[in-house]
């Protein structure tokens, strides 16, 4: 167990389960030994706008923070134990055996829906096949959801919303956004924040936003 903020829980426990009944996923609840202290240091974080279609904000921790290093190091060497030898290859057929390199930042969801833009509506792949998030909200603020194709779809406008099942996708996994959970899947998957409920549109978007430790492992 590492020592500092971002210090691992001893008595933390390791599951998971399975994306359309074949792609693995891992989580790991009560990852951090101080939950609420990560959750209120990130918050005191300078957060500005995320990348162009992201529906909110995006902080970084200082660098060189020993137990947020040390963190991460014990994050790739658990993805490389645990979960590359389970994990199917990426659509680009590349065998992922070794993570060459790690990233993290924390990010809020704040945007009404009504404002999103079309791609925001839509669910996403990730820019790295293996990503993990901390989901550090006590209040019920959504996990995360995957998305695959109707066998027959029809067809259909998008509205400004966050991502759902529809006419055209169904859902094929859902990871519960449990307050201090880690959860490492695969990015190469159609997958959404699971963002619902009268709080993200109301002022308690705010106040008590929805706020994720995200995590991105380089091959």
């Amino acid at each position: 167990m590492s020592s500092g903020l971002f210090a691992t829980a001893a008595a933390a426990q390791l599951t998971g389960g399975y994306i359309d009944n074949r792609i693995p996923y891992l989580t790991i609840d009560g990852i951090f030994a101080d939950a609420p202290a990560v959750r209120a240091a990130a918050l005191a974080l300078p957060f500005s706008a995320g990348t162009a279609h992201y529906p909110g904000r995006v902080a970084r921790y200082p660098a060189g923070d020993p137990s947020l290093m040390e963190f991460l190091q014990t994050l790739v060497g658990l993805v490389a134990r645990e979960y590359l030898p389970r994990l199917p290859s990426p659509p680009d057929g590349k065998r992922l055996t070794r993570v060459r390199g790690v990233d993290t930042d924390f990010a809020i969801v704040d945007m009404h829906p009504s404002e999103l833009d079309p791609v925001q509506s839509a669910p996403h792949t990730d820019a790295v096949p293996v990503f993990g998030l901390v989901y550090l909200n006590e209040e019920p603020r959504g996990g995360t959801l995957f998305f695959k194709p109707r066998m027959q779809s029809v067809a259909a406008p998008k509205r400004a919303a966050y991502p759902r099942a529809d006419e055209q996708l169904e859902i094929c996994g859902h990871i519960e956004g449990r307050f201090n959970r880690l959860a490492i899947y695969p990015g190469f998957i159609l997958h959404s924040g699971e963002i619902a409920g009268d709080w993200i549109e109301s002022d308690e978007r705010f106040a008590s936003p929805r706020l994720t430790q995200r995590i991105a492992f380089f091959f």
